[in-house]
């Protein structure tokens, strides 16, 4: 399956973006970067990436999350990343993504972690 990506406004100025399907390289998982630098430009600056639904990462999924959480953090934002367990949550461990980006099992706790 494709990379399927929802943005969704939550309370509290959050935005939530919601992916299923494969993060992988390819033309559909290079609309993160566009969708981050629109983002950034609406003065979105706290965002949840809903990972979910997302049943294959690779390397390079894993390089735009690390350029999305950059660029949110350097519009003077922050991105949280919401994995609850499975192959998604394995490779950002087996990467050490998880030092680098903050990582939450639920929305809810992403919502809490963004203030």
């Amino acid at each position: 399956m494709l990379l399927q990506i929802e943005e969704h406004q939550l309370d509290g100025g959050i935005t939530l973006v919601a992916m299923s399907g494969r993060l992988a390289l390819g033309r559909e998982s290079q609309r993160i970067e566009t969708l981050v630098d629109e983002l950034a430009k609406k003065g979105a600056r706290k965002v949840i990436f809903d990972l979910h639904q997302v049943e294959y990462i690779d390397s390079a999924g894993i390089g735009l999350l690390a350029l999305a959480s950059g660029k949110t953090k350097e519009a003077g934002g922050k991105l949280v990343v919401v994995s609850g367990s499975g192959r998604v949550l394995e490779m950002l461990k087996l990467t050490q993504m998880t030092a680098v980006l903050t990582v939450s099992a639920t929305v809810a706790e992403a919502q809490a972690a963004l203030g």
